[in-house]
């Protein structure tokens, strides 16, 4: 497999690129069943081809642009944290899209330098992943 190319990753809404990331990255979650029992002998034995509680974080950390997302952040009643059409691409063409939320969100003003901001979103729900063709 050939070597990619990190900033070519980009979380979009729709076809506009969300921020303007410096770095982007993806977490896989999911937690398998525990079914040991005594005659397990000691040894941890899980449910096969089961996992719960699967979902998809998103992070993305760069320099503040235009306030989408503090504005998403700041919303009071909190529903434009539900975003749907959220596309993740990588840089090979493949592609991660379904609904999120935008669990976490801060900002950084150090002296001397731009502002910056991570950001983390959530899956909400089933993902669609879209292989490069």
């Amino acid at each position: 497999m050939a070597k990619l190319t990190g900033r070519l990753c980009l979380i979009k809404k729709a076809t506009t690129t969300i921020a303007g990331g410096r770095t982007v990255g993806m977490t896989v979650n999911g937690s398998p069943i525990d079914v040991q029992d005594q005659t397990d002998e000691g040894f941890v034995t899980m449910l096969a081809g089961i996992l719960t509680g699967r979902s998809i974080e998103l992070t993305i950390d760069g320099y503040e642009e235009d306030n989408v997302l503090r504005d998403i952040a700041t919303d009071t009643t909190a529903t434009s944290s539900f975003m749907t059409d959220i596309t993740f691409e990588f840089p090979n063409g493949d592609a991660l899209s379904g609904s999120w939320v935008l669990s976490a969100y801060s900002e950084t003003g150090a002296y001397e330098d731009a502002q910056t901001f991570t950001a983390s979103f959530t899956s909400d729900g089933q993902w669609t992943f879209t292989g490069a063709v």
